[in-house]
Formats: structure tokens, sequence, C-alpha cells
């Protein structure tokens, strides 16, 4: 049985050729021709039930489209390319409310996305992008090249932006990834001085600098390892003075200058039990005392920030309303102003400089104009104090998994890796054992498995 015909394609009428029902229809004088010469009309169905077409030179042309297509459109490959003429301006308020996560992870990307993604490639359309433009965009971001990124900040501005595109293949709008492929730079290792944590005697100077109602706070962030969060949420409440433990249930958040209470902590590792050394039960117990306003009520996320039960708080200020002293949460942001007076005064602080070119608008045009802007990165951080207390546990023989729950992480491999390399002197360690004999080394150097 042959093939029944279904005049699809079909040809297009056209005043130069010279086929019959081109001549019946635009009739003139010009050579008739047994096959039609002009082009070719291919209708199809696209899988939402729409009637398209599209026209080729050829019947060949048109014939091979029309098997393609089909083909696509049975398993499911096909993609309507007018979807990918929107910008990325315009994918991203599509697809930005389908994003979930923490709060401040959300904040972190939005940012990233308006200051590295949005000025150099918003006005491009999906169907612009190739791997090449996405790398040099990525190159061009890294300090290395004058750019306004460290290696780690890239490779999180280039996941944003290999997501989006991600999602737009998978929403059938470009047939596949440009960003695929596109190699990151790499994150330079510091060197072991610099990866060192800060020890006691340097936090016991900075702590001398520091303003006398903070004290409390850094002794016990270096007593117990918590995190920033931990410590800024934590709640008269879950101190358990007679077991001498910290139960770690929340954590305050500050997302775009507003501060959050937040009910579990970083991961699920976080819900955890800390001991309390007898120097932080001191203190503790010296600033309970010192505060007998303190509210010991345990209330749940749901009633607000209460600081009326927060351990730490910022420094009693008096109302201009009521005129009465209240407690305020503690910010970051604040105290970190204060640590790096504080780490200068010490001597402890080691600075460093980068210098970076961005892009920023003329204050009187508006054009975008080059800027040359410097960074400076500080040592040690607050954060570093988490260092020194693993350290200090690695030092003393606890068990890895154990000091992977008193500090909260899920990987036990991770506080290897990030924190016990930086306690040992290696350099010290060898140069006793080669000079045995002639200091008074006793102890040789051992191999332990």
């Amino acid at each position: 049985m042959g093939r029944k015909t279904t005049n699809n394609p079909r040809p297009n009428p056209s005043m130069t050729c010279g086929c019959p029902p081109c001549l019946a229809k635009y009739p003139g004088d010009r050579p008739p021709s047994p096959e039609h010469t002009g082009s070719w009309e291919a209708r199809y169905t696209d899988p939402t039930g729409r009637a398209r077409s599209k026209t080729k030179p050829t019947e060949e042309q048109a014939v091979a489209f029309l098997e393609q297509t089909r083909t696509e459109i049975r398993l499911r490959t096909w993609f309507d390319p007018a979807r990918s003429e929107i910008t990325l301006c315009a994918w991203h308020q599509l697809w930005w409310p389908t994003q979930t996560g923490e709060e401040t992870t959300l904040d972190r990307d939005s940012r990233s996305y308006r200051n590295h993604i949005e000025p150099h490639l918003g006005a491009m359309k999906l169907y612009e992008f190739s791997w090449l433009g996405i790398q040099i965009w990525v190159n061009s971001l890294h300090d290395a090249n004058g750019g306004p990124l460290a290696a780690s900040s890239v490779v999180k501005a280039f996941q944003i932006l290999d997501r989006m595109l991600e999602a737009a293949k998978r929403d059938t709008r470009i047939p596949f990834n440009p960003a695929e492929g596109v190699k990151l730079p790499k994150i330079k290792k510091r060197h072991p001085e610099d990866r060192r944590p800060p020890t006691y005697a340097q936090l016991w100077l900075i702590r001398a600098h520091l303003p006398e109602y903070t004290h409390a706070l850094q002794i016990v962030a270096q007593e117990t390892g918590l995190r920033w969060g931990e410590l800024a949420g934590l709640r008269w409440c879950r101190v358990d003075f007679k077991k001498r433990l910290i139960h770690v249930h929340e954590v305050l958040t500050e997302v775009r200058g507003k501060i959050k209470r937040k009910a579990y902590p970083k991961s699920d590792a976080g819900l955890r039990s800390v001991p309390l050394t007898g120097l932080a039960m001191r203190v503790l117990r010296d600033l309970h005392a010192a505060e007998p306003t303190a509210s010991l009520a345990e209330s749940d996320v749901k009633d607000g920030l209460r600081p009326e039960e927060l351990v730490f708080h910022g420094r009693n200020e008096r109302s201009r309303v009521t005129h009465e002293p209240y407690r305020a949460p503690i910010r970051r942001s604040s105290f970190r102003r204060l640590w790096i007076k504080a780490i200068k005064a010490a001597g402890v602080a080691r600075e460093t400089v980068k210098e970076y070119v961005t892009q920023e608008p003329h204050p009187e045009t508006g054009r975008m104009r080059q800027v040359k802007k410097k960074r400076t990165e500080y040592w040690p951080d607050f954060h570093d104090q988490r260092h020194t207390f693993a350290s200090r546990l690695h030092e003393r023989g606890v068990p890895e998994v154990i000091t992977q729950e008193i500090l909260g992480h899920e990987r036990a491999g991770r506080v290897t890796w990030l924190y016990t390399h930086a306690s040992a002197d290696h350099a010290l360690q060898v140069l006793a054992a080669l000079e045995e004999g002639k200091r008074g080394a006793k102890r040789p150097l051992r191999l332990v498995a």
C-alpha cells in the first residue's frame, strides 16, 4: 500500500516559479517548469497542541526538518526556540521564586547575582550564552586577573549562573547548558603559618583590648568552640550549670540587617550539648549574677527575639521613647569592628590587602566605569577560635568522632582536614629529632599509626 499524500510539506506560491500551481495563481511571461522551484512550508504540532510551521528553501530540507522535529517531539527532546529569547534577568525573575534553602544562603546568592552576574550578563538572551563567553566572564571575576573576587567567591557566583542555565535546559528553553565544562579558578592553599589558629596566649592579648562587656562572649567562644550564631542566640534556659553543659537548640541569623531567631542551627549535627570548662563555668556564673533581670524562661521561636533571655547581648542602652534600659541582640558586624581594633592593638593581626577592579555607575552621567578598590583581610578572625578549640581537643587525645560531635560537624573527615593539621608544629618536632643528644632532646620522633 502506497504512502498517503498529506501535502506536507507544501509549496509556497511564488511569482518567480514556473510550476502549474504558481502560474495559475500568479500568471506571467516566465518559462514554465514541471516542478516547484520556490520555498516549502513544513507544518507540525508541538507538544502543547499548537500548530506551527517552518519554511525551508527546498523540499528535501523541509522533509528532513519534519522528520527531525517529529522525532524530537516523540523523544521529548524538542524545545521551542522562541522560549530562549528572554533575557537572563527575565529568566531570573521566573527562576528565583523556586529556590529554597537557608535564608542566609539565599541572601548571599541574591547579592552575588546582583553584584556579579546581572551587571555583566543580565541583558543577554538565553540563546546568546556560549561556553567561551562564560569562561571569559569567570576569568574576569578572579582577583588574580584584576577582578573583585577570590577564587572561592568566583566559584559561588558561577554556581548560581550554572544552576540558572541548567534550570533553563530542564524547562526546555535551551537545548544544552553552555556552562558545562567551564574551568574554574583553583583555591590556593594557604601557608601553614596562615592556617595555624591563634594560641590561647594570643587570645588573652586580644581580650585585653576588647570592651569589658564582650569578655564573657570571647571566653565562652574559646572554651566551647561554638559558632557566632550559636553564641548570639544562646539563652539562659539552655545553660545547665548542674551538668556543666550548653544545649545548642537555636541560633540568631542576620539577613539584610535584620536579626531573626532560627529554630535549628547550621545542620542537624548542630543540635548538640557542649561541655563547659571551669573557666567558662565561672564566667557564666558571674555574668548571670550580674544580671538579675535576665529571664530563665524557655520561650518558643515563634515568640520572637525575647532579648531578656539572651546570655550575650549588646551594651545596655536607654530607649529614646521610654528612656528605660533595654537589651539588644549583639550584631556580628558591630563586634567585628571591635575585634579588628583589638587584634591590631594586641599586635597579633596580620593584614592582607588585595586590589581589584570593579564597575560602578558614574555619579553624574550614570555610565558604568571601572573603579580600583582595595579589600583587606585580617587574621585571626573570631571564627578562628573554633580552630583553636579543635586543635586543643586533638592535642589532648580526644577521638575524632567526639570532636566532630562537639563541634557540630556532619563529617568527621572535615575536622582533621580543617583543624588538626594546624596544631602540629612539625618543623620543631623534626628539628628536635635531628639534634637529639645535642640539645638534650630526650624523646625521639616516633611513627604513630
